[in-house]
């Protein structure tokens, strides 16, 4: 009998020892993902930002904003300033065609 009590003991014991492994390791896993996924987020973004599907694609949306604000009444053209600075606020300047960088400016300055 104290030889089962024996091995039962041991037996709980290594259970006890294998689930604290698993939990380790498991805690591990989601600290590693803790510290790297911001990491991996920034540099996607970053890429993301610097594809030329997106810089194409934000140029061309930000000309069809432009011509729709030319195109707008006089009211129209208030509701429009408003969407159209919050999309160029996020939007690189730098990286804007003369054309729309003016354009920009001047609806900065309440043109």
């Amino acid at each position: 009998m104290k030889e089962f009590f024996k091995v039962a003991f041991s037996s709980a014991v290594g259970l006890v020892a294998f689930v604290s492994l698993i939990c380790g390791l498991s805690y591990l896993g989601w600290a590693s993902y803790d510290y790297f996924a911001p990491k991996y987020r920034a540099t996607e973004n970053k890429v993301f930002k610097e594809s030329e599907q997106y810089n194409d694609g934000m140029i061309r949306d930000l000309e069809n904003l432009q011509m729709e604000y030319m195109n707008a009444d006089a009211d129209h053209k208030l509701a429009l300033r408003a969407i159209i600075l919050h999309r160029f606020s996020v939007y690189d300047e730098n990286r804007l065609p003369y054309n729309l960088r003016s354009f920009y400016n001047q609806l900065k300055q309440g043109k």
